[in-house]
């Protein structure tokens, strides 16, 4: 008997589905940019570790908060994603079972050995601890890009049932390994721009060569994104390249603006200017986190559109949400000024 697979319509949202999507977009480029820190910062300290391990020095001492951030910005767009896509979400992540409940250990571990690795980053053979945590990263990496394709692609969950074991992949999917690559070369390159930005106030008479080798690192990574950005755009279905070409406004005004604060962020670093360059660097992730959630409608149309749900509309909790934002931001906005002050008294 041939399986039939059928997807629940959706439940009811608690606000309009903009409202849900744009705080998913918001907090996905936060997350993404701090895991490319973290990432980007841990091959960094193999392929770039500076005369006398400096630059791997200055990074161990920040890798360990890098990760644990990133995992904790993870969090919300987990939680506004399950609101909207939660049925083909989990449905991924549950085909794809060995993988994904493996993707927790595997970071745990990454995480571990970076905090071995802070106190000796600059011993020799201290290289094999960041090896492996890269190595235990990149795979996460992996794991997180088969889960992002599995939920875009329902047809791909079939192979469950003929091999139930919890082992579905998407690497079949033609935008795989040119998505991977992608976040791999941005990881790099916001990697790089992190060691200038935080070595542009030391003090040391090897600070000016770690941020001009930072910011080199972030235009040559940033220059490889190009033809990967292509290969991957193109590899999409027709469908959804059409959505950044004018079928869809916001996507392409999005694309756009995307790849023109990224010649901005170039243009900066070229300059010598790694404050300038984050800053539209940030930017132009908004604006890619909002093409890749247009990318998701496109594909997912018509058998499924977020704009469609209905809504129940919960004030209490509503209030309650924004709320707990102000206070944390405030709270968070306090603990970082605090450690600043401690860290200038020494």
């Amino acid at each position: 008997m041939s399986p039939v697979m059928t997807l629940a319509p959706g439940e009811a949202i608690p606000g309009p589905w903009g409202l849900v999507e744009a705080l998913l977009v918001l907090t996905f480029a936060a997350h993404i940019l701090v895991i490319n820190v973290a990432l980007g910062g841990t091959l960094l300290t193999l392929f770039a570790p500076g005369a006398g391990r400096e630059t791997a020095v200055g990074l161990a001492k920040r890798l360990p908060s890098a990760v644990a951030i990133g995992v904790n910005l993870a969090v919300p767009p987990l939680l506004f994603a399950s609101v909207l896509y939660g049925q083909y979400l989990y449905t991924a992540a549950i085909v794809s079972a060995v993988p994904w409940l493996s993707l927790f250990m595997v970071v745990m571990i990454a995480y571990a050995l970076l905090y071995v690795y802070q106190p000796r980053a600059g011993a020799p053979g201290a290289g094999l601890l960041s090896a492996a945590s890269a190595v235990l990263l990149l795979g996460a990496s992996l794991i997180l890009v088969n889960v992002s394709t599995l939920a875009v692609r329902p047809d791909l969950w079939t192979g469950y049932f003929s091999a139930p074991a919890g082992l579905v992949t998407a690497l079949s999917d033609p935008t795989f390994l040119p998505r991977w690559l992608h976040f791999l070369a941005a990881s790099l390159a916001v990697g790089g721009l992190y060691v200038a930005l935080f070595s542009r106030k030391a003090a040391d008479a090897g600070a000016g060569g770690r941020s001009r080798t930072g910011l080199a690192w972030f235009i040559g990574a940033t220059l490889a994104q190009i033809p990967l950005g292509l290969w991957y755009l193109l590899s999409l279905p027709r469908p959804v390249i059409e959505r950044f070409f004018g079928l869809h406004t916001g996507g392409s005004l999005a694309f756009v603006a995307g790849l023109g604060l990224a010649a901005a962020a170039l243009w900066a670093a070229f300059r010598g200017r790694p404050g300038r360059a984050a800053f539209f660097t940030a930017l132009a992730v908004v604006c890619m986190a909002t093409v890749r959630s247009v990318a998701r409608l496109g594909y997912l149309a018509p058998q499924f559109d977020p704009a469609t749900l209905p809504k129940d509309f919960q004030i209490g909790p509503f209030v309650f949400f924004v709320a707990s934002t102000v206070v944390v931001a405030a709270a968070s906005v306090w603990a970082v000024a605090a450690y600043r002050r401690t860290a200038k008294r020494g």
